[in-house]
């Protein structure tokens, strides 16, 4: 258990690799987690209008590593975590060109009521200052430890600054003094578009999950398919990452109407009745695979780290592993030397 001597901790960022991090460093640390939104989450993230609920973010994920499964059991036997089982197809030129079912051993998980509860739970007991965004960071000489600026006024002090953020998030906050400032330098996150549609009524499609192939859209959810959800016609639509990218900066609602006429063509629909319609813009969504064999970043000297899935890979899983073994090198290493 940490005591008054105990080094104290700032992370920056209360995604989920964030609050993984915090909740395994507490019982060492002093930790405070530093986030600029409202809630937590990262892209974890849920939306609720009227009676439509969308998980906006992850679609849903998967477990392969076995401390990532071992850790989700207890969540999955109280029902914040459950399987999502429906018709899953691949689309390609419009045109359906596989389907298989979801079933609860193919492990396809979602957080009920919603996306963003399982991060609300792992962060119960955290201590999280919200709507703060650090501006900058600075290593006071005279003490050696690390300033946090919010809108240039210093916060507090703290021995160890970790961050949970998008690599191009940090690489914008931290000097080439810090050991793995090059590390990141060339690291870029793909972008996305997440379109949100609740319609007075459901609409004729043969599949509750489609992943689609040449084509602006990547991805089709049908909320309602969801366990645990509203019965209501809600779904998500997520853009390619690549047409994002070449188009993350237009205007959103030109977005909103290029990603609807898309998704009529694809299912078929001359005409959606919408009820409520929402876009949201992700600079940083993903990641594909990458070749370095480190899963964070550390600089023991600087007490200053670096924990994310674009370490490894844009999945959740790989998220909570870069964080898990950030946790281990600080416990073990620093603590325990």
């Amino acid at each position: 258990m940490n005591n008054d001597k105990s080094p104290k901790i700032a992370i920056i960022g209360a995604g989920f690799a964030g609050i993984i991090l915090a909740n395994r460093l507490k019982r060492q640390y002093h930790v405070t987690i530093f986030e600029k939104s409202r809630g937590v989450s990262g892209r974890l993230a849920s939306r609720t209008r009227d009676q439509f609920t969308f998980d906006f973010g992850s679609q849903f994920f998967t477990a392969k590593n076995p401390e990532f499964k071992n850790f989700l059991l207890p969540y999955i036997n109280c029902g914040i975590l459950e399987p999502w089982c429906g018709n899953f197809v691949e689309i390609d030129d419009y045109q359906i060109t596989y389907r298989r079912p979801w079933g609860y051993v193919q492990n396809h998980l979602v957080a009920s009521p919603k996306m963003t509860q399982f991060c609300k739970e792992l962060a119960r007991d955290l201590r999280i200052e919200f709507e703060t965004k650090i501006t900058k960071i600075n290593k006071n000489s005279q003490n050696d430890k690390w300033q946090l600026f919010d809108e240039n006024e210093v916060i507090k002090e703290f021995d160890w600054v970790l961050f949970a953020i998008p690599a191009q998030q940090l690489y914008e906050l931290i000097t080439p003094k810090i050991s793995f400032f090059n590390d990141i330098k060339n690291i870029r996150m793909l972008s996305c578009y997440a379109l949100m549609l609740g319609l007075e009524e459901f609409i004729d499609i043969p599949f509750d999950m489609a992943l689609v192939k040449n084509s602006l859209i990547s991805w089709i959810s049908c909320e309602h398919s969801k366990p645990s959800r509203n019965k209501v016609p809600a779904y998500t639509i997520l853009a390619r990452n690549s047409w994002a990218d070449a188009n993350i900066d237009d205007d959103i609602q030109e977005v909103k109407q290029k990603m609807i006429d898309e998704f009529k063509k694809i299912t078929n629909q001359e005409d959606l009745k919408i009820k409520h319609c929402d876009i949201h813009r992700w600079r940083y969504a993903n990641i594909g695979k990458q070749n370095n064999n480190s899963k964070f970043l550390l600089d023991l000297q600087n007490k200053i780290g670096a924990c994310g899935d674009w370490n490894i890979q844009g999945r959740v899983e790989a998220g909570f592993i870069s964080a898990n073994h950030l946790a281990e090198e600080l416990i073990f290493k620093v603590l325990h030397k």
